[in-house]
């Protein structure tokens, strides 16, 4: 009876670890929010622009149509200067719990920032409009 016990307890404790881990590589849609980001290095198609600052906006879709959801992606350098404004149609911010953010659609991810390293508060970025970024 004891085995039986401790083998459901086991099974339990599982089931409960896998549940976190799915939490962790997921993140759902973000919408109405607008977040700031400072990124040491970022490449846009293929040209590399140091220290810049990368904002992004989300709206909510109407009546929950993912037709009509928008980010809007503004790049200035550090003295204020726009370097890149495009608003993506059709896509999704995306916020995860390690720092990244991507705009994305599903399985097809056009802007990707994420940390240098595990322990750092670097960031770098890519943004593919047309091919995706691949990580």
């Amino acid at each position: 009876m004891k085995k039986i016990l401790y083998i459901f307890a086991l099974l339990f404790c599982f089931s409960l670890s896998q549940a976190a881990d799915k939490d962790d590589d997921e993140a759902s849609p973000s919408y109405d929010t607008e977040i700031l980001r400072k990124v040491s290095v970022l490449d846009i198609e293929g040209t590399t622009y140091d220290n810049v600052i990368i904002t992004f906006k989300s709206n909510k879709p109407d009546y929950g149509r993912a037709e009509n959801s928008k980010v809007s992606v503004r790049i200035t350098d550090n003295e204020g200067k726009v370097i890149y404004k495009k608003k993506f149609k059709h896509v999704f911010l995306y916020i995860f719990k390690d720092g990244q953010i991507q705009v994305a659609k599903q399985h097809f991810v056009k802007v990707l920032i994420q940390r240098t390293s595990l322990f750092s508060d670097t960031f770098k970025g890519k943004i593919r409009e047309k091919e995706g970024v691949y990580f």
